[in-house]
Formats: C-alpha cells, sequence, structure tokens
C-alpha cells in the first residue's frame, strides 16, 4: 500500500472508529474493542493446533459476508479462479456467523458449494487462529486491495462465454414469479433493477465512501424509457432511501413490505439487466450473468466486472483551476483509484454525479445492446480504446473487458488524450500532486 493512502486508511479508519464509540456507547466500545485485542491472542496461543492444520491444507478464504457485494463477489471469484486451474488443491472453507451475514439467502447458494463454519464460538477461534497468517486465504485481492488492479476484473474477462456459475434454484424460480405477481408485474413481464447508493446506507461509514452516493431522481428518466418500451422498474435498497414520486411500471421495492432477502436476489437474478453504481448490489446480478449498467461509478477505474457491462464514470473536476480532468490525468495515477472521501478532498477534487441526460443516453444504448440495435460506430471504437488503454497495472480495473457508455465518451471526447498531449498532461499531473 502507497503511504498515502495508509495514511488515508489509517485517518478514516480512526474517525470512523470514534463515530461507532459514540454511538454504541462506552460499554459496547469496550467489549469490541476487547475483542478485537483477543485475535491475535488466540492466534498466538492455538499457532501449533493452526500450524498442523496449514500443514495439511485447510485454508480459511476471508469472505467479506458481512456486505453483499462482497458476499456476491468473493465467493464467486473464488470458485472462477478454481475451475480456471489456478488455485491448489486445499480443505478450502469460509466462516459466516449469523449475525455477519448481508444476505442469508444468498449465503445458502455459496454453501452448497464451498465448506462453511456456521458456529459463532467455532469461527470466532477460527478466525483468531488465522489471524496471524497461518490456515488464511486472503480473498481481499478479488476487489478489495489498495493501490493494486483488482483480479475480479482479469478472472471474469477469462471466463467470457462460459455461463454463470450460479443459477436460480427451481424453487426460487417458482416462487419468485409468484412475488412479481404480487408486486404488480403482469405474467412474463420483464424488468429492470434499479439502485443509487444513498447516505442512509452506511451512516457510519459516510467519513469514508460519501463520495458514493447519488441522486436517486436522476434515474427517473432512465426509468421512463424502460417502461415506455414495455418494461418495469423495480427500484432496490434499503427503506432509509428517499421515497421516489409515484410513477407508472415502476415499483418502490425498497419500500414495499414484500421486501425480502430471499426477494432481493431472485429479482437481481431475474432481470433484464442491472442499473447500479459503485455499491455492491449490482454484483448479485454478475454472479448469476446478468448485465449491469453502471452509472455515477467512481473511482473512476471501477468499471463493470462482466463483458456485457456499460459503465458511467463520475467526472473529476479540479476545484482550484474550475476545470474537469481530462482522463489521462487520472487514469495511470493513484486518484484513478481513490478509495477514501479524504483522498478526493486532499487532492483538491470533487467527483460530479452524472446528469439524467446522461443516464439516459447509457440507458439507451444498453437497451439497444440487448436488443442487438446497438452498432458501434468507429469513432465509438476509437474513444473506446483511447480510453481503455489509459488504465495502467494497479488502476483499480486494469484488464477489464467491460465497455464505457459510447454516448459518454461521444459527449466528453474533449476530455480524451490526443498522441501530443497525453504524456505532457501526465507528467503536469504527477508533478502538481494530484494523485498523490
Amino acid at each position: 500500500m502507497r503511504l498515502a493512502t495508509l495514511h488515508a486508511y489509517l485517518h478514516t479508519r480512526i474517525v470512523v472508529a470514534f463515530a461507532r464509540a459514540r454511538q454504541l456507547g462506552l460499554a459496547q466500545t469496550a467489549i469490541k474493542a476487547g475483542s478485537y485485542l483477543a485475535s491475535p491472542a488466540v492466534g498466538l496461543l492455538l499457532s501449533p493446533v493452526a500450524l498442523a492444520l496449514h500443514v495439511i491444507g485447510f485454508r480459511r478464504l476471508t469472505f467479506g459476508t458481512a456486505r453483499i457485494g462482497h458476499l456476491a463477489s468473493e465467493p464467486d471469484s473464488f470458485l472462477k479462479a478454481r475451475a480456471l486451474g489456478e488455485l491448489p488443491t486445499r480443505r478450502w472453507f469460509f466462516v459466516a456467523t449469523p449475525r455477519k451475514i448481508a444476505n442469508e439467502h444468498l449465503l445458502t447458494y455459496w454453501t452448497a458449494r464451498i465448506p462453511v463454519v456456521r458456529n459463532p464460538i467455532v469461527g470466532s477461534t477460527i478466525i483468531g487462529m488465522t489471524s496471524l497468517g497461518l490456515m488464511r486465504y486472503d480473498t481481499g485481492r478479488y476487489v478489495q486491495w489498495y493501490d493494486r488492479s483488482q483480479e475480479i476484473y482479469r478472472l471474469n474477462a477469462q471466463w467470457a462465454g462460459r455461463p454463470p456459475l450460479l443459477a436460480l434454484m427451481p424453487e426460487d424460480v417458482t416462487w419468485g414469479r409468484e412475488m412479481l405477481s404480487s408486486l404488480g408485474l403482469p405474467p412474463d413481464a420483464w424488468f429492470v433493477c434499479v439502485h443509487a447508493r444513498e447516505s442512509g446506507f452506511s451512516p457510519q461509514d459516510e467519513v469514508m465512501h460519501r463520495y458514493r452516493n447519488a441522486d436517486p431522481e436522476a434515474l427517473i428518466p432512465a426509468m421512463r424509457e424502460i417502461v415506455a418500451r414495455g418494461g418495469w422498474c423495480l427500484r432496490m435498497g434499503d427503506p432509509t432511501t428517499r421515497p421516489l414520486p409515484p410513477i407508472p411500471g415502476v415499483v418502490d421495492y425498497a419500500h414495499h413490505p414484500m421486501r425480502s432477502a430471499r426477494l432481493d436476489v431472485v429479482l437481481c437474478a431475474k432481470a433484464r439487466f442491472f442499473i447500479g453504481n459503485s455499491s455492491g448490489l449490482a454484483l448479485v446480478s454478475s454472479v448469476f450473468g446478468r448485465p449491469s449498467l453502471l452509472v455515477n461509478a467512481v473511482p473512476m477505474s471501477g468499471l463493470g466486472i462482466l463483458p456485457t457491462d456499460l459503465t458511467v464514470p463520475k467526472l473529476y473536476w479540479n476545484i482550484a483551476e474550475r476545470r474537469l480532468l481530462r482522463f489521462d490525468e487520472i487514469l495511470g495515477t493513484p486518484a484513478a483509484s481513490y478509495r477514501f472521501a479524504t483522498q478526493y478532498q486532499r487532492a483538491g477534487i470533487e467527483v460530479r454525479e452524472n446528469s439524467p441526460d446522461e443516464i439516459l443516453d447509457a440507458t439507451v444504448e444498453m437497451l439497444d445492446t440487448l436488443a442487438g440495435r446497438y452498432i458501434p460506430t468507429p469513432g465509438d471504437a476509437r474513444r473506446q480504446r483511447s480510453f481503455m488503454s489509459l488504465l495502467r497495472p494497479n488502476d483499480y480495473a486494469y484488464g477489464a473487458a467491460s465497455r464505457v457508455s459510447a454516448t459518454f465518451l461521444s459527449k466528453y471526447q474533449h476530455l480524451l488524450p490526443n498522441d501530443n498531449t497525453c504524456g505532457e498532461n501526465r507528467e503536469f499531473v504527477r508533478s502538481a500532486g494530484v494523485g498523490h
């Protein structure tokens, strides 16, 4: 991890820790602090046992089960890496204690394929045993390593052309059909899941991740377009989201009494595509092979993971110079993969949300692509190559097989480099400190 990234990470973690301490109170904070300190102590105490189990091949997969995006993408990436022959034979397993599961129903799809420890006492003991590195395989490499390209992009590029690992269980298909009817959708209607990350999702993390939020009402023109083409829209999320105004053909599922963990999974798996952002729910659709249109994507190098995905990134505004940064001033620099709000703040960068028209244009592009009507022009292909060529090793999505919206690149083609200025702009940005 770069020194600047480490500093930003530690600073934000300390701020978050103090915020959570105020929320929990002194007693609960002391209990949590004690549990953190106990983990390495258990690791030391049980290191002989951990060493023996390590030698005979046991490995704990460190899946982030408490967040839906990690619960979807990390087991999927591991299983694909294993199927591609990239991992040795081991006695793989993971820990999933009941109070730390983002979606219990999605978990059942993974426990059918990977052994799991559910008992809280046994699970906590194993986590402590593996805290010093023995018996442990870090699955953060797939989506959350810092200052590194994420392996999920390479794996899904190699997986292209194969069917997804997951398909809905027959009982979920039948049940889902009944639930869609109860939500008001006609039989055999097609639909799109729509989601925007908002501040209520994880208030304790807002100091870290507020740059990822977006206005849900900017999605309304896109939803109207989907409805005009005969589809339905299901607005995803949790009850903290801002309610949508009544719109024909749109179900505000985030505020619906039928909302459930099981139905979340079924809807993501059955959607024609998912309109999402830099939040993990879209990855549930991805592991079932459904394409995503990611709007307001940030950081700029955080692209869709599937070859069928389309991305519209947020733009970077240089506050001091009052101008948009060119794409070659961002990609290939640390700013391309900033993961904390404080990093943008210190670099003098304001991330700007996509306009409703930009989201609408990208939605039309996705709809036409899935219908087989979108044909890229030579200019579209050239601009696509120009943008993707700017990604460098260690950029978050280096190696991605997905596309950036052609309409977005056409509108902002003045932010693409030309052969005479690319190197000059990179050197200017690095010397000015942007991205460091």
